[in-house]
């Protein structure tokens, strides 16, 4: 086959299933790049996707709900969009034109499926294992984890945040534990120590508790304060000035990640309970109970409140809160409590009559606010849910009727809505008891946005999908763009990935099942290096879901080559305090047993050499017994 064309080569392979097509990459450089061909594993993508088995289904059954009558009819329509029949069948080019049409009819229905956008590059191969292959993960060590057995103290993160590199991949993975200290993992995919603990600062740090006090007591005060709030959103990095963040009641505490030290420490009138992403020359949004603020990082840290001072021919005002908490003269204040998502969009994006900050939370409205004229509210958009998380992907919302409208949109409608500039908000919350998924769009174009200062097109029915029905029976907690996908987890500890569409489902996993599942593992290559449920705990639940992909929408990654394969994980905190890598395929991240084998070793490897040294030392010293004695004999003693 090797004189063959590559064309001729690909159309050949192209009827192999997709574990042939892996096994055949083995056998030469040039069916490595033809087996991974992208548009082999789109068309692939599709073939296995949940709508395309379940149209098929439905083509094929003759016994149906009735319910489903309109579903059948909008597949049909698009099935029938191009007649794979002939006018001629005796003509000498019927067969060839019979073909044409099928190939015409799958191009229709792969470009309705398709969840890509024209100016994004994907890269299916990759897709396709992120879909279909095992999902492992992976736990960092000592996040969650029992103690030595010098040790009966449970470590459990308070928080999680990733430090990306230059090239928007993670490297480093940052966390405050219980005992309040800052921990940093190793989180880069190239690195072989992926995983392993490298730095920790010492504990009390983050609730200011040093070393005057006893270690015992210390640890238990700084337990007190770390689990007293509880909020998810506390922690933020900005990986251009290698600095982080970290909200501990009402105190943010800014830290230097090069050194684990604290920079400032700036009180705020209430706890504090959602913390925006950080970027270089972007204050930080700060949310709070009843507030939000915004925090500027080149501003110096206020004073602290034992110094006291007296205003001559100043205000009568004797009361010293105001000086106590810094000037925070221009806050936004709540009438309801508890912002817990705050969300940045990029001030470059073209205008869409929206602003920069969107804030959510146990209100039923989402929170827009300009930064140029902020405290000042730019306007609201009702949702109806109460929302636990917020973020965005950096293209246009596509409305239901056309992805799913009757009869089917043609492809170049459907083409000509995601070229359009714009973005759109991913929200995911609680609505009347049930788990709540929700799009908006943001675009130039008024048909297809929403605009939080006009009540007239929030409520645009072409700018924004909700599901309420089939996403969860319980509350969302989480949710983030993976892939082509969105990846969201909710109370009952399931992690369930769906299609950009929002409701289309992909595939779904129960955090509680797979470790219940990974002692019974008997291989050792296969055992992922999830704990028994004694360790785990039972009734666990994903509630921050952080992709190893830098999801910034001022620079986006992409990736589309081979060297990105298993790079776009997903890290995971759970409630049970553990953090934890998910990737795909069949082998995990990396195991954490390694860790602790490793230390082991290390341990024996030390006992080892001092017994060396002791047993040289013990030698010596009988050495220099034995000179003695023989001196002392030459004096006849």
């Amino acid at each position: 086959m090797k004189h063959l064309p590559d064309e001729l080569v690909l159309h050949i392979i192209s009827y192999l299933e997709p574990p042939e097509l892996v096994i055949l990459q083995h056998v030469s450089r040039n069916f490595l790049n033809l087996s991974r061909d992208n548009k082999l594993w789109k068309s692939l993508c599709f073939s296995h996707s949940a709508a395309e088995r379940r149209r098929r289904r439905l083509a094929v059954s003759t016994d149906f709900d009735p319910r489903l009558a309109d579903l059948i009819r909008a597949a049909d329509a698009l099935s029938s969009t191009f007649d794979t029949s002939v006018h001629d069948s005796s003509a000498p080019s019927a067969e060839l034109q019979i073909d044409r049409n099928k190939e015409r009819r799958k191009e229709a229905l792969i470009a309705n499926w398709d969840p890509s956008y024209p100016d994004e590059k994907v890269n299916w191969y990759q897709d396709f294992i992120q879909r279909h292959a095992e999902q492992k993960i992976s736990w960092f060590q000592d996040a969650g984890s029992e103690g030595r057995e010098d040790e009966t103290i449970r470590k459990e993160a308070t928080g999680a945040g990733i430090l990306f590199d230059s090239d928007g991949l993670a490297d480093k993975m940052i966390a405050p534990l219980d005992d309040g200290s800052i921990s940093i993992w190793d989180a880069s995919a190239s690195s072989q120590r992926q995983g392993r603990l490298m730095a920790k600062s010492d504990i009390g740090l983050l609730p200011n508790k040093g070393s005057d006090l006893d270690h015992d007591t210390r640890l238990t005060q700084s337990q007190a304060i770390m689990t007293e709030t509880g909020a998810v959103e506390c922690v933020s990095i900005d990986s251009k000035l290698k600095k982080g963040f970290f909200a501990v009641q009402n105190v943010l505490n800014e830290v230097d990640l090069n050194t684990l030290t604290v920079v400032s420490r700036t009180p705020y009138p209430f706890p504090i309970t959602a913390l925006s992403e950080a970027h270089h020359r972007t204050p930080l949004t700060v949310g709070t109970n009843w507030t939000i603020h915004l925090h500027d990082t080149r501003k110096p840290p206020p004073a602290p409140s034992s110094v006291r001072c007296e205003l001559i021919g100043g205000s009568t005002d004797t009361s010293f809160s105001r000086l106590d908490t810094g000037d925070f003269g221009g806050h936004v204040s709540l009438s309801q409590p508890g912002a817990l998502s705050i969300l940045h969009l990029p001030t470059a994006r073209e205008w869409d009559g929206n602003g920069d900050i969107w804030v959510g939370g146990r209100f039923t409205s989402m929170l827009n606010f300009d930064r140029r004229f902020f405290p000042r509210l730019r306007g609201t958009v009702h949702s109806g849910a109460r929302l636990s998380c917020i973020t965005a992907i950096p293209h246009p919302f596509v409305p239901q009727d056309l992805r799913l409208g009757r009869p089917y949109s043609s492809p170049a409608v459907l083409r000509n809505a995601k070229s359009l500039p714009g973005h759109t908000l991913i929200t995911a919350g609680e609505y009347k008891g049930k788990g709540s998924l929700e799009l908006y769009g943001l675009s130039s174009e008024p048909t297809r946005s929403i605009n939080s200062s006009d009540s007239r097109t929030t409520r645009n029915p072409k700018a924004y999908y909700q599901n309420r029905q089939t996403a969860s029976s319980s509350k969302l907690l989480a949710v983030a763009p993976h892939g082509t996908r969105l990846v969201f987890s909710d109370g009952d500890g399931n992690m369930k990935w769906v299609e950009r569409d929002g409701s289309t489902p992909v595939r779904q996993f129960n955090i509680n099942d797979f470790q219940r599942s990974a002692p019974e593992t008997t291989s050792t290559s296969q055992l992922v290096s999830a704990q028994s449920d004694t360790e785990a705990g039972w009734g666990d639940i994903v509630q921050k879901i952080l992709p190893t992909v830098c999801t910034s929408l001022l620079s986006p990654y992409s990736l589309s080559s081979t060297e990105s394969l298993g790079l776009e994980n997903l890290v995971i905190w759970t409630g049970d305090g553990k953090l934890g890598m998910l990737g795909f395929g069949r082998e995990p991240s990396f195991d954490a047993d390694m860790f602790e084998d490793a230390l082991e070793e290390q341990v024996d490897a030390g006992e080892k050499v001092r017994e060396k040294e002791y047993s040289k030392e013990m030698r010596r010293a009988l050495e220099h017994q034995a000179r003695e004695l023989r001196w002392l004999r030459g004096y006849g003693l």
